[in-house]
Formats: structure tokens, sequence, C-alpha cells
């Protein structure tokens, strides 16, 4: 959740300004059981994580010096979005033409309470430590567990591609036999669970994957609203 204020005038302040409190609370708890965050300085913005999905929320802003909290701004109302879907794209198939690799996979379709899908992420290279020669080997020779995909080195930065539908053309090199790919769905309640799959080039023939899903790879999701939060402090900080 990202929330911005208007500051206080510097001449409502008794003593030093020394920056600003959020508080937040459940619809339905009191305004005393709220969580609190702290800014330092004069920033009039703050993004609060650990909130709970679908969820709403009050939220007000106080100016903080040493003696203490001044008055609260009038507290706003804002709902959390719903967490991404937790199935990974399925039945993932891929057809090489060339240096082109066309991939294809069933749309993952949202629940009641998950929030949209928007799009797919999709992220393909080579495993750490195999440099593109390694690559023009065989799969066989060249075979690395999947749980080190995707992390970087000198030899492989795995490419981020955005699709907007259940297919995708990415390049490539002709004479790589395979390649890594992860793919998972994004939207506004943030990254679903990703697929992995090793990609194999087959002389330009189709290939599918009955169980994509290679141990999930742990990852925190974080909730954030569609819309930035305005509140005022209209009361000054006297203390």
């Amino acid at each position: 959740m990202d929330v911005s204020w208007e500051p206080v005038e510097q001449g409502d302040v008794t003593g030093v300004l020394l920056g600003y409190e959020i508080r937040y609370w459940k619809d339905g708890d009191k305004e005393e059981a709220a969580d609190r965050v702290r800014t330092a300085g004069l920033v009039t913005s703050a993004h609060v994580t650990g909130l709970n999905p679908n969820t709403n929320y009050h939220v007000s802003v106080r100016a903080y010096n040493r003696a203490g909290t001044g008055p609260p701004s009038a507290s706003t109302n804002v709902t959390t979005t719903r967490p991404p879907p937790k199935r990974p794209p399925g039945n993932i198939s891929w057809t090489f033409s060339g240096s082109t690799v066309s991939i294809k996979w069933d749309p993952v379709v949202a629940k009641a309470d998950e929030s949209a899908v928007t799009g797919y992420k999709v992220q393909a290279g080579l495993p750490p430590g195999v440099t593109p020669r390694e690559a023009q080997g065989t799969p066989a020779q060249n075979s690395l567990s999947q749980q080190m995909l995707y992390r970087q080195d000198s030899h492989s930065a795995p490419t981020l591609y955005l699709a907007s539908k259940s297919r995708i053309d990415i390049p490539i090199p002709e004479d790589f036999t395979h390649a890594f790919v992860q793919l998972r769905v994004t939207g506004p309640g943030g990254d679903g669970t990703p697929a992995e799959v090793h990609i194999l080039r087959n002389s330009g023939t189709s290939m599918m994957v009955e169980d994509s899903v290679a141990r999930p790879v742990p990852h925190a999701v974080v909730i954030t609203t569609n819309s930035l939060l305005m509140v005022a402090l209209i009361s000054s900080l006297e203390l």
C-alpha cells in the first residue's frame, strides 16, 4: 500500500519535526490496535507491506517530534487487492523455427478469491556456469539442476518477456540445442507461482510437458493497492 500526504507547516510545529507516523487498522478493529510505520525526516510518502489481501483498512497519518505524536489526519479507507492465482501455467508446448521458439500454454483463469490475470511473465536464459558454446552441445552433456535456474552470473542473465496472451515467440540462437524458461502469471495482485521447463530443440517439432511445475520457488507476495492514498494533516502539531 502506498500512502502519501501533505506536510504540516513548519510554523505549526513546536520543536523539531522528526517525521510522520502512519497508522493502519482493519475495518471492524479499533484504532488503538492499529499497526504503525514511521518515516524519518521530511518525506511525505511511504510504502506499507505485510497487509492481508482483499481486506479493507483505515489509514491515518500523524507528525511526530521528540515529545511524541501530534493529532491525526482524517482517516482514509482502502481495500487491498486479491492475491494472484496459485495455479501456474500448464500444458506447455513449444515449436522451434530457425532462431525463434514459439511457446504456448493453457490460460490461467483466476478464481473468485484471486486477482485477475492481466498477462504472463516469461524468462528465458541459460543456467549459470553454462557458456553459449556449451549450450550448443546436447542436453545430456550439459544437464544442470533446475534449482540453479536464473541465478545470474557473468555467463547467464535471463531475459524477461511480457505476454498478454497464452503464447509468445522468443529468439533462440539456431545452434543452441536447449534453453530454460520460467513462466508465471502477473496482475494487480502480483506475480503467481512459476512453471519451469527445459526446452529442447527437436527438429522443429512440438513437445508437450504434462506437469511443468518443477518445485515452485518460494516467493513473497507483496500486496499493494491499485491507487495512491492521499491524506491531509489538517491539525497542527502542538507538543
